[in-house]
């Protein structure tokens, strides 16, 4: 599989710079699509994942820690580690907007966001229907820092994976990723389907204009 970058959701965007439904002046649209543009321009997603026996060596070298993580693999056999990151043009973007302009900087920094998730939601798309054809299921990912999964089991998956040398993926001190805008986790491997988290209401297409979010309600309600 090759990481894909596709159409962003405007939406997210939003959602990143802090709108929750509200109208916004037409002078932003303009500006997060110029945003956008740059960001895209800029970008070189790249992707490194491991299929691998949650009995082999490598994957018990992760001592992977929490309850959170351990309800995620129960009854998975298998589990998928994966990292992806846009590559450090991204990085290069928003450190030269900080200084000469701000205002765009914020923005770029939401698609920039928008985007990473966008190739980790791709990745995760293709792996599941790459094991449709085994009659497997995939868990949702689930990333070192979440819930009672300690951040420091990020320095263990990248070298599990070889990030460095593959993807140019590495690690500060603190465990910031750089480049910045990139994504690690873990995934299980079932025989039977497992419960997935709802997506929130942010990825819908009518997410601004919904008269139910108006309502401080849910389309579940209705």
């Amino acid at each position: 599989m090759q990481a894909r970058l596709t159409e962003l959701n405007e939406n997210e965007i939003l959602l990143y710079l802090g709108y929750r439904g509200q109208e916004y002046p037409a002078e932003l649209k303009e500006q997060i699509a110029r945003c956008e543009k740059e960001v895209l321009a800029v970008s070189s997603p790249r992707l490194i994942w491991r299929r691998l026996s949650v009995d082999d060596a490598n994957f018990s070298a992760l001592d992977l820690e929490g309850k959170d993580i351990r309800e995620l693999l129960e009854g998975c056999r298998e589990a998928v580690l994966m990292a992806v990151t846009l590559g450090q043009g991204i990085d290069r973007l928003l450190a030269r907007n900080s200084v000469s302009n701000m205002a765009d900087a914020v923005i770029m920094d939401a698609c920039a966001s928008t985007a990473i998730e966008n190739v980790a939601d791709n990745f995760e798309m293709d792996l599941r229907r790459e094991l449709e054809a085994e009659n497997l299921y995939v868990t949702d990912r689930f990333s070192p820092g979440y819930g009672d999964l300690p951040l420091s089991t990020q320095r263990k998956l990248c070298a599990v994976l070889d990030a460095g040398r593959k993807i140019g993926l590495s690690l500060s001190p603190s465990m910031l990723m750089i480049p910045g805008k990139s994504v690690t986790a873990v995934l299980g491997i079932s025989e039977k389907p497992k419960p997935l988290r709802k997506r929130g209401c942010e990825s819908c297409s009518l997410f601004r204009s919904c008269m139910y979010r108006k309502e401080g309600k849910s389309c579940h309600e209705k």
